[in-house]
């Protein structure tokens, strides 16, 4: 398909999507705390980036006991309306009843984009749930875990050759760990830190050339695991696809663009790794932070 003519048609099928008023923004509490109703049905996976219709109906209820230790104070659900507003809703806003989207003065064109992603986004939504529940009932058990480093699953991670930092993520072992960064085919190690106490790290800048790299990280029980990665020089017009244009030139919040183009990004086959390193220091944004955890665990958009 000519490029002219492939933009037009990506342009078509993202503005063509239902009547799309506005998307959710942010997530504060367990799914029972919420009901999103649409034409008199309940919506039942909704996650952050879910583009919603003119005439959907909200409401935020208490979630069970077991449950409130999720939330921060109260449970809220953050609205993001075209225009760059947003309105919280909490229990008292909903309590007599449902707050009702409304039509805008303006057509949110990402909405295609978003329909993409948020199934995805309910997934990693609902597992960070599921860990904070299983954190609070039965404590935080991640020594006992085998050391993995998820990131590097299927073997085809890719990054841009260039000078900067390495974010790096391993999960389970017993701290402190040892963290070694090498160029595979030369003597050339380009990071070796030692009693790494958490389970992350950010390397300082170093030149990264073209070429296969190694990752191999120690815990203190001695257990190893090792990842890849290739870096190359050659950006693929990927970078440049008109859906990235779409997201760029859209009136989403700053935070908003990134997170959805590292989840773009995520979805293009190996440049999983790239996206994380886009996404590793945002910090205090929850729909960032459930991208974060899904790369480090090995969770994916699919194509």
């Amino acid at each position: 398909m000519p490029k002219l003519e492939y933009l037009v048609a990506s342009f078509v099928l993202l503005i063509s999507i239902g009547a799309n008023a506005a998307y959710i923004e942010i997530l504060n509490g367990p799914p029972t705390a919420f009901h999103v109703e649409r034409d008199t049905k309940k919506i039942k996976k909704i996650a952050p980036f879910m583009p919603l219709q003119i005439g959907d109906k909200i409401t935020v209820r208490n979630p069970p006991k077991k449950s409130q230790h999720i939330c921060d104070k109260k449970c809220s659900i953050t609205l993001a309306l075209d225009g760059g507003i947003f309105k919280t809703l909490i229990y008292a806003d909903t309590q007599e009843k449902p707050y009702i989207v409304t039509a805008t003065d303006s057509t949110n064109v990402v909405t295609g984009v978003m329909n993409t992603f948020y199934v995805w986004f309910h997934r990693l939504w609902k597992n960070d749930i599921q860990s904070l529940v299983e954190v609070n009932t039965q404590g935080d058990n991640t020594h006992k875990i085998p050391l993995s480093m998820r990131l590097f699953k299927g073997n085809n991670a890719k990054l841009i050759a260039r000078e900067r930092a390495l974010h790096l993520a391993w999960h389970g072992g017993k701290s402190p760990y040892q963290i070694q960064v090498s160029q595979k085919g030369t003597k050339k190690v380009l990071w070796d830190e030692k009693n790494i106490k958490q389970s992350e790290i950010t390397l300082k800048k170093q030149l990264i050339t073209a070429g296969r790299y190694q990752v191999i990280v120690n815990d203190a029980r001695g257990k190893t695991v090792i990842g890849e990665f290739t870096a190359v020089t050659d950006i693929p017009s990927l970078f440049q696809h008109p859906e990235t244009q779409i997201i760029e030139q859209s009136n989403l919040s700053a935070l908003s663009k990134k997170t959805l183009l590292a989840a773009w990004l995520a979805k293009q086959g190996g440049w999983h790794f790239e996206a994380y390193q886009k996404i590793a220091m945002i910090a205090g944004y929850y729909p960032a932070q459930l991208v974060k955890q899904g790369l480090e665990r090995g969770k994916r958009p699919t194509k």
